[in-house]
């Protein structure tokens, strides 16, 4: 078994990935674009197929990348771990540490300027020959000036040119701006260029140490104090195939020998090797059931958090009170309101993260929640919390109401705009102290 706890065996591991990546070379290594395919394996069966008319939006899909890489131990504005650099970025929408802008780690690498995605209808982009075809020869290409691809334009798309740069088509983009969706993970020939260029195949251990080191509790790869690689492609929905095709388990692979003497010669198996049938995929993490009926209850009394207003009426609103009220308890807190990410706030204590949304009022509150507000708060379950202000005076002391994993706690009722709406009489019965949030 791979040992994954000792901070000093990740980073010899750490030290080998980025002497693979230089020897590789810097023309053939594409290490962005390798973390993402290991993100569309790992969420394989959440993010939409190509096939099902459904499509994930950029932010959400650049949380779950964020997710994946992003270390427990770690500061929100150096969080997110860049495997083969030794090197840490901001969260998505964090501005990071002596950046001018909040962190946009994955969102340019979605698009045909210089990403994996393309608008090309879902029945193109399953035949192989289109999924092989260089950009440059697409049939739904529009030069600017013959012969010159940078600066051309797809005219399935109304915006967006190409750069000089042509990759392959991993992510359908909706023509409808929606978001994207999955193009077949298991194309062993759609992914192997690059993720194992000139069949330079990325060695497992140093990579499976990094990987799953200090990594967030709610997934499974944080639960994990050893692993083998049977464990490893299950968590990443990965066959013996593919395994062998993009992943270098030999002990005699010098940086997987390099973490092999480091770890004290740990035995680990080798699957792929072996005439076994492949492990079952760990089931993912449900949603509670929301009960059905809801109980009548007297009113309950309430016990928020007081803040206390500011000397200064500047800017000041019910959000930057729960800003406050999250830093007075020691909380490191940023602003992610304009992101889009289905939450106003980021804040982190220990190696806990949490999704903050806020919803006030100047009266009583009845909250209502985006469809993407309320699907992360789905994912994120008891991490995501709901910050409710009632009768927010900005003059005078506020109380803030914390409702943990609002999905499973209180039952709301889907209008029509696709927003959720829940009772007071239902969150006042779900609140907890800040303290146990």
């Amino acid at each position: 078994m791979i040992p994954v706890t000792n901070a000093e065996l990740f980073n010899v591991a750490l030290q080998q990935l980025g002497i693979y990546k230089r020897a590789v070379g810097s023309r053939n290594f594409k290490g962005r674009f390798i973390q993402i395919f290991l993100g569309l394996k790992f969420y394989q069966n959440q993010i939409p197929s190509m096939h099902s008319g459904r499509f994930i939006s950029s932010e959400v899909l650049q949380i779950l990348l964020d997710d994946l890489y992003a270390k427990s131990s770690q500061p929100l504005d150096r969080a997110v771990l860049m495997l083969f650099e030794s090197n840490y970025l901001a969260r998505t929408g964090v501005r990071g540490q002596g950046n001018s802008g909040a962190q946009n780690t994955w969102r340019n690498n979605f698009n045909i300027q210089k990403g994996i995605g393309c608008f090309a209808p879902a029945n193109i982009l399953a035949g192989g020959v289109f999924l092989d075809q260089s950009r440059d020869q697409c049939q739904y290409l529009v030069r600017q000036a013959h012969g010159r691809f940078s600066g051309s334009s797809c005219n399935l798309c109304a915006t967006g040119t190409y750069r000089n740069e042509q990759h392959r088509k991993w992510l359908r983009i909706d023509p409808n701006h929606n978001g994207y969706a999955a193009i077949d993970s298991s194309n062993i020939d759609n992914f192997r260029e690059y993720v194992a260029p000139n069949g330079m195949r990325i060695p497992i251990l140093p990579l499976i140490v990094a990987l799953y080191h200090d990594a967030g509790m709610g997934l499974a790869l944080g639960q994990r104090l050893e692993v083998d690689i049977q464990d490893f492609e299950s968590d990443f929905n990965l066959s013996h195939t593919e395994c062998l095709a993009y992943f270098d388990d030999s002990p005699s692979n010098p940086y997987n020998r390099a973490v092999l003497v480091a770890g004290g010669n740990f035995a680990y198996s080798r699957p792929a090797h072996e005439q076994e049938n492949i492990p079952p995929q760990l089931p993912l993490p449900g949603v509670q059931n929301v009960p059905e009926g809801e109980r009548i209850v007297p009113e309950p009394i309430l016990n928020g958090t007081p803040v206390q207003p500011p000397q200064q009426n500047s800017g000041w609103d019910a959000q930057q009170c729960v800003f406050d009220a999250l830093t007075e308890a020691g909380w490191s807190v940023y602003d992610v309101s304009r992101q889009q990410l289905g939450c106003d706030l980021l804040a982190k204590k220990g190696q806990r993260t949490i999704f903050v949304e806020v919803k006030s009022s100047l009266s009583t509150c009845a909250p209502s929640l985006t469809s993407r507000e309320w699907q992360q708060a789905q994912r994120y379950q008891g991490n995501y919390i709901l910050a409710v202000v009632e009768r927010f005076d900005p003059a005078a002391m506020n109380t803030v109401f914390w409702i943990p994993n609002p999905a499973s706690t209180c039952r709301a009722n889907p209008l029509t705009t696709l927003i959720y709406a829940i009772s007071r009489s239902v969150w006042t019965t779900a609140i907890c102290s800040l303290a146990n949030i």
